[in-house]
């Protein structure tokens, strides 16, 4: 027991406590002092400290739980958004993701990106996307793209991130650094020609001239081929269209928005284990393909393996790009252009058929040799059967040849297979003698 003390400014008084119950002596119990101004002596009632204390430290204890679940929902979100980046560092994301190597330079503050394009004004919104809007601004000194995403979009927010951190190719859109403020944001070089599908279906461009045409697409060949050919691992773009196609100032194309870009390793463990990385669903191996749970894509170029099977190989960009090539040469939408192609290819003189499928806005400002070349490039890319698409490598040193219109074609070759032939169409216009080789 203690003995409480209230201390007055001319007196003490003694206020013993309730007595022990065994009688013992209170001569070595410690003492409680209260100091007070009032002259009467009254001592506060004790009821009336227990209950301060208590409120005390209840509010304690309901401002520790307030503060941890803030603290845990700003933690959630951070890490479901993007692992911290440090100096030439590799990251450990608490998600798994792993192997991102990017310089502390690329990391843009919300208010540096706010700033640039005047709060995100729409007189600097000049694009819009499935996973966000695209805004022109000026930083430290280059012109920049910024694709600004909801929280919502953080699996393809990382996936982008860490395809373009590790594949540097002059035919592949630059990153140039990243964000993470209330949304996200990837910052790009800024491409000054907008897409291709621009280009081609919106009457406010000039018609894009039969050899650019060309070159656009051997410059997006070769960037598909670089990730399929020559990246460890190899990535598949899976959405392959004209509007991820980009045209520089030289009207050179780049190959653009890897969002929902896969990956493929030797051996389920790995792939599944990579597939985490980007936050993406388990594969199993069948044969020499993947097979995907959740397939995604733009409809009218997927592949049928994709959107029937789920199935993934470098294939299905290869199909993509088949689809892209038919654009180039009609100028018209992707729904039902394969099988309008095909229609023309099974007639039994399908030249003249041809030239009907040509974009009109060529005019007749275009060889008409070239063209069948490059209608039998798509229709080989677009072969319902996987193993009989010939790879982006075939592919490039097809166009190559095309851009400079000085080889003949061995058609066999753009096949993967060597027992697959050239189509009908080929060996009747072949016979054709206005069709120079």
């Amino acid at each position: 027991m203690a003995l409480l003390f209230c201390r007055t400014d001319d007196q003490s008084r003694k206020f013993p406590l309730p007595p022990q119950t065994d009688g013992g002596d209170f001569s070595e119990m410690p003492l409680l002092f209260y100091r007070t101004d009032d002259q009467n002596g009254t001592f506060p009632p004790l009821r009336s400290i227990a209950v301060v204390a208590g409120a005390s430290i209840l509010a304690f204890f309901l401002y520790k739980r307030v503060y941890r679940r803030k603290k845990k929902k700003k933690e959630v979100v951070e890490t479901s958004t993007l692992p911290v980046v440090s100096q030439h560092q590799y990251v450990q994301h608490r998600h798994g993701l792993t192997g991102i190597t990017m310089d502390k330079s690329v990391e843009f503050s919300y208010e540096e990106l706010a700033i640039a394009t005047d709060d995100f004004s729409l007189n600097n919104k000049i694009g819009q996307g499935g996973f966000g809007s695209v805004y022109y601004a000026e930083l430290r000194g280059e012109k920049a793209a910024i694709k600004k995403m909801d929280m919502q979009a953080s699996k393809e927010f990382l996936s982008e991130l860490k395809v373009l951190t590790n594949v540097h190719h002059l035919n592949l859109v630059r990153l140039i650094g990243y964000c993470v403020g209330g949304s996200l944001f990837l910052v790009y070089e800024y491409i000054e020609n907008g897409n291709l599908s621009q280009h081609l279906h919106s009457s406010r461009r000039d018609p894009l001239p039969w050899s650019t045409r060309v070159n656009i697409a051997l410059d997006s060949a070769r960037g598909l081929e670089y990730i399929h050919e020559y990246t460890v691992p190899v990535y598949i773009h899976c959405d392959i269209k004209p509007a991820n196609i980009l045209i520089d100032k030289n009207f050179r194309g780049k190959v653009a928005d890897f969002g929902l870009t896969k990956l493929t390793e030797y051996g389920t463990a790995s792939l599944n284990s990579s597939l985490a990385d980007f936050g993406l669903a388990r594969v199993t191996i069948y044969g020499s393909d993947l097979l995907y749970t959740n397939p995604m894509g733009t409809f009218g170029y997927a592949s049928p393996e994709y959107t029937q099977y789920g199935k993934i190989s470098p294939k299905i960009d290869v199909y993509a790009f088949g689809v892209v090539l038919f654009e180039l040469i009609s100028g018209k939408e992707a729904v039902g252009l394969v099988a309008s192609f095909r229609n023309v290819l099974s007639l039994p003189d399908p030249g003249e058929y041809l030239h009907k499928l040509v974009d009109p806005r060529l005019g007749d400002d275009y060889p008409f040799d070239s063209v069948c070349k490059l209608v039998e490039l798509a229709n080989a890319c677009t072969q319902e059967d996987p193993q009989l698409r010939p790879s982006m490598r075939s592919i490039v040193v097809a166009l190559v040849s095309l851009s400079s219109s000085t080889e003949d074609w061995d058609f066999g070759s753009f096949y993967e297979n060597s027992w697959s032939s050239p189509s009908n169409f080929w060996k009747r216009m072949l016979m054709k003698p206005h069709v120079n080789w």
